[in-house]
């Protein structure tokens, strides 16, 4: 047992210095950031600062929606990489609903790292400003606090909460109770996704096929039971988009590689692979799943194939550059430069995000161009890619141009 004097932010934008006594699984606030941030370098802090910066830049009135959208998009990038605190100070800014569901999404965080005495607190908030809200605004909070429940054990909150939503925000519940189900539960886990999907409701489907992209993973040592989650997938998904399918796809691979399964993620690349090789894809769609799939199979071993997908994706964009409008160039370019990382070459990616800095300033409107400016931010930082000098400097120049016209 460890007795400390910490600084905690608390949840309404203060300080206090208080005495931590720790022990257990409580300890873990050493490395997650229970009483600081887990430590980050420099240049990812600076580039999180920048990009919550561009967004907040942006005025209330009359952009608070696409204001919040990139704060929150902040928030998240800051969860993803331990800053809870800096998250909640960033979540504070938020003028609208966003905020609630930053607080709940704050809530899991904790929930996952079993620092429970915090979730409480930020359940509460998020709840509160869901009372405020009306349609599917409060229902997303909503659901995102049910979640949070059924990752706790606490099932009829979770159903509590979950209760009455609309068909987009059915199911979503499901993927944590499947990450937390025993052992001996495939069955009824089955049983309760298959009732969702039988529903035919797109939005309702959706979210049970990614369930069972849960189930599959969280019964992955079980061979008949991870075939039937990946059957079930395969055999319920006529009805969704083939970019989903290859989600879909991609995510079972990801699972498969968690388990240290390269031969199944490959196979389920090649699947994914057959979906992309379509005609009918627009570049700003495709080139950046191609990337992907050129990240994924890269982890899983077959560098040549990796790069050789990388390659076609940039070359497909220097062929459809042109025919892609303005504003979604830049949201293009950022996957393959993300691709280009994850395989080492450093000065291809940085080059690449270079031009996507550069692409994102092709609209002469500062909206679109703080949307990509907090994007690519946001991946330089997600990815731990630093960048050199001439990519920071012109980061820097770009947020401070910001102004009217948006």
């Amino acid at each position: 047992m460890r007795v400390r004097l910490a600084l905690v932010h608390l949840f309404l934008g203060v300080g206090c210095l208080v005495l931590v006594v720790g022990c257990g699984p409580e300890d873990e606030a050493d490395a997650i950031g229970l009483n600081g941030d887990a430590s980050l370098a420099s240049y990812q802090e600076e580039l999180l600062e920048i990009a919550f910066g561009a967004a907040s830049a942006m005025p209330v009135d009359p952009h608070i929606k696409n204001r919040s959208r990139l704060q929150e998009t902040v928030v998240a990038a800051c969860l993803s990489l331990e800053q809870p605190q800096r998250a909640v100070r960033y979540a504070e800014q938020i003028h609208d609903w966003r905020r609630g569901a930053a607080y709940a999404d704050l809530a899991l965080f904790y929930a996952q790292r079993r620092l429970d005495s915090y979730v409480q607190p930020l359940l509460d908030q998020a709840a509160e400003i869901a009372a405020g809200e009306e349609d599917w605004r409060k229902e997303r909070i909503r659901v995102k606090i049910a979640q949070v429940h059924a990752l706790m054990g606490r099932v009829e909150m979770a159903t509590r909460f979950e209760q009455g939503v609309e068909p987009a925000e059915r199911g979503k519940v499901a993927r944590i109770e499947v990450r937390i189900a025993a052992p001996d539960s495939f069955d009824e886990q089955m049983e309760a996704l298959t009732t969702l999907i039988d529903t035919q409701q797109f939005d309702i489907v959706r979210n049970a096929l990614a369930a069972c992209v849960e189930l599959f993973n969280r019964f992955y040592d079980d061979l008949d039971c991870r075939t039937q989650a990946e059957d079930k997938i395969k055999a319920s998904w006529g009805s969704l988009p083939v970019f989903v399918r290859i989600e879909l796809l991609m995510e079972l691979a990801n699972a498969s590689l968690a388990h240290a399964d390269s031969a199944k993620a490959l196979a389920l690349l090649d699947e994914a692979k057959n979906f992309v090789e379509s005609p009918r894809w627009q570049p700003q769609s495709i080139i950046p799943l191609m990337a992907q799939l050129a990240r994924l199979r890269f982890r899983a071993g077959d560098e040549a194939g990796a790069r050789a997908e990388a390659e076609r994706a940039l070359d497909l964009f220097g062929a459809k550059r042109d025919t892609i409008v303005n504003i979604y160039r830049a949201q293009t370019l950022r996957p393959i430069a993300e691709a280009y990382y994850a395989m080492g070459d450093t000065a291809a990616a940085l080059d690449l995000y270079k031009r996507a800095v550069e692409a994102g300033m092709e609209n002469p409107n500062a909206r679109p161009r703080a949307d990509d400016l907090v994007a690519t931010c946001c991946s330089l930082a997600l990815h731990a890619v630093e960048p050199d000098a001439v990519l920071a400097s012109r980061i820097r120049e770009i947020q401070a141009g910001l102004g009217d016209p948006w």
